[in-house]
């Protein structure tokens, strides 16, 4: 019973014995050690950080509104029904063109209070050089002709009142001889239609809030503004003049500029952030007010300590460089990274101008070096 095991051990040993290759067995692959370069795969180029110039940028959100240095909000001159409009939004508009026309009894009035005024500012006048010469000849006492001196001015700055309501309603008080009670509202200066809040047979008041409601707005869309919101702690790095940069989720290819022109002076209570308005040139009408934007201050220019993008490497929430101790032998240095730009990613801290760091090649040296 217990030969069969005993032989079937020296069968085998003479197997071993007849083939002489079985003797050779492969070699162990030896261990890399910690320190140690793993053979590299492409080229191992090293680089040493150094000092840049880079822009600082404030990045923050914002909207876009229209220019209210160059927009006109037309309300209603007098009270009356509006008989017809003449543009729709989207127009472009010259200044002195027509807009709408209103039919109010208040254009008759002003007409009748002018030609009154003319009047009275007439016979004032008569008397004044009739008691100037009665007093030249001693048959009218000086304070009579003070008293009509008195009543000339009170006329004539009738007569001026009157005219400038006629003036108001875009009447020549020259040409206000009685015809049909309409107004023509105007455009007091160039530009598009971008809100309309008036109809045809519409009743129309005029100074009955102290915000009237607009019956038209018209705009100038060459340049719109941007308001940014801006947190409490970046405020102090604003300053008026700053170049911005805009950029619209619609289009994100597309960069427009301008520069800040006002920053606030109160913060907002809910969201702690402060309006910074920037004045940009809108070319092609791109900018649409009311659209969310995206806005980048430039804050100056400061020196960054940078290493090439290809230096840096991660591994899990780690980030690292390679950092070479003696030719061939390298060591992970954990580093703080800041913004990238232009290739290169600015270095916080961890490694010094001193250091030669693994630019390129370092896909294998980072599972051997310490």
């Amino acid at each position: 019973m217990r030969l069969a095991p005993l032989l079937l051990s020296l069968v085998a040993l003479g197997a071993a014995c007849g083939d002489p290759d079985a003797s050779k067995a492969p070699p162990a692959e030896p261990a890399v050690k910690a320190g140690a370069a793993a053979p590299p795969t492409e080229e191992v180029k090293l680089a040493r950080p150094e000092y840049r110039t880079r822009a600082t940028t404030l990045e923050t959100t914002g909207k876009v509104v229209f220019d209210e240095e160059h927009l006109v909000r037309l309300t209603a001159p007098v009270t009356g029904r509006v008989v017809e409009v003449l543009v729709r939004p989207g127009d472009v508009v010259e200044s002195g063109r027509r807009l709408l026309v209103l039919d109010s009894p208040d254009v008759g009035l002003a007409r009748s209070d002018y030609a009154k005024a003319t009047a009275d500012a007439e016979r004032a006048d008569h008397a004044l050089r009739l008691a100037r010469d009665l007093f030249e000849v001693r048959a009218m006492a000086q304070k009579e002709v003070r008293d009509a001196e008195s009543e000339y001015r009170k006329a004539t700055a009738e007569r001026d009142r009157a005219a400038a309501r006629l003036r108001t309603l875009g009447m020549d008080p020259e040409r206000s001889d009685d015809g049909p009670t309409t107004v023509a509202l105007t455009a007091p200066r160039s530009g598009v239609v971008v809100e309309r809040n008036v109809s045809p047979g519409q009743v129309v008041a005029y100074g009955q809030s102290d915000a009237p409601a607009s019956l038209l707005v018209i705009a100038d869309l060459s340049t719109m503004w941007v308001l940014a919101d801006v947190y409490e702690p970046d405020v102090p790095r604003v300053r008026i003049g700053q170049i911005v940069t805009v950029t619209l989720p619609c289009c994100p290819g597309e960069r427009y500029q301008g520069r800040v022109a006002g920053i606030g002076d109160a913060i907002d209570r809910e969201s702690r952030t402060l309006k910074v308005r920037a004045v940009v040139p809108n070319r092609s009408r791109a900018l649409k007010g009311e659209m969310f934007a995206r806005v980048s201050i430039d804050t100056g220019a400061r020196q960054a300590l940078v290493v090439p993008l290809g230096a840096i490497h991660r591994d899990g929430t780690a980030t690292f460089v390679l950092v070479e101790k003696a030719p061939g032998e390298y060591e992970r240095r954990p580093v703080t990274i800041g913004a990238e730009a232009d290739g290169t990613v600015e270095i916080v801290s961890g490694v010094t101008p001193a250091d030669s760091v693994v630019s390129s090649g370092g896909i294998l040296l980072k599972r051997a070096a310490r």
